[in-house]
């Protein structure tokens, strides 16, 4: 009985809420401006022999295209002036040490290991030191040669002759190109913000 006389009860608003809790402390993160051309060169020459701390991709990339618009132009002048073909390969000696550091930097900044790097310079220089040891006794004929069937055959005897180092020189040039993938991957990603194992982040403030 006592169910049947009760009355319905109106709706109850505005009741009062739980307490939410407080957000959690978001870091204000800003990109600093990216790097000019002419700054990410003389910067990466300052750093010549700078394997540590961190690059970011505006220094690299920039540096990067400035090595070969330049080598571009040395290989087409060296078309028309055969003896600037001399300067185009010390200019390439010359930027080899600081590629290398601007990378190893480049690594850094998206926290990942430089000795990436050094391996993939160690299979190219195994490369190369096993197409000198092939080549090296026929270099001067070689120098001089313009008949490619003749290039042909001396590169097929070299290889007979040294089926051992030739596997080594095949083997260091697929590992080198596998390597410069991934530090080509590496490479490309952004910056990562905040101080890690490197140093301080040179983008993000």
């Amino acid at each position: 009985m006592e169910q049947q006389n009760q009355q319905p009860q109106p709706p109850v608003f505005n009741q009062p809420q739980a307490p939410q809790p407080a957000p959690q402390y978001q870091p204000r993160v800003t990109a600093s401006p990216m790097m000019d051309p002419v700054t990410a060169v003389k910067t990466c020459f300052k750093k010549y022999f700078d394997f540590k701390g961190r690059a970011r991709r505006s220094e690299f990339w920039w540096f990067v295209l400035f090595v070969i618009i330049v080598s571009s132009v040395f290989t087409f002048l060296s078309l028309l002036v055969p003896a600037i073909g001399y300067l185009s390969g010390i200019f390439g000696l010359a930027v080899v040490i600081p590629e290398f550091a601007a990378l190893t930097r480049r690594l850094h900044d998206t926290n990942h290991s430089g000795w990436w790097v050094a391996l993939m310079a160690l299979c190219f220089l195994a490369y190369y030191g096993c197409a000198a040891y092939l080549l090296g006794p026929n270099i001067q004929a070689i120098a001089g040669m313009t008949d490619p069937m003749e290039l042909t055959k001396i590169m097929v005897d070299s290889v007979q002759a040294s089926p051992a180092v030739a596997t080594t020189m095949v083997g260091c040039s697929m590992a080198a190109f596998l390597l410069l993938i991934i530090n080509v991957i590496f490479a490309v990603i952004d910056s990562k913000w905040g101080e890690n194992k490197y140093g301080p982040s040179p983008k993000y403030q």
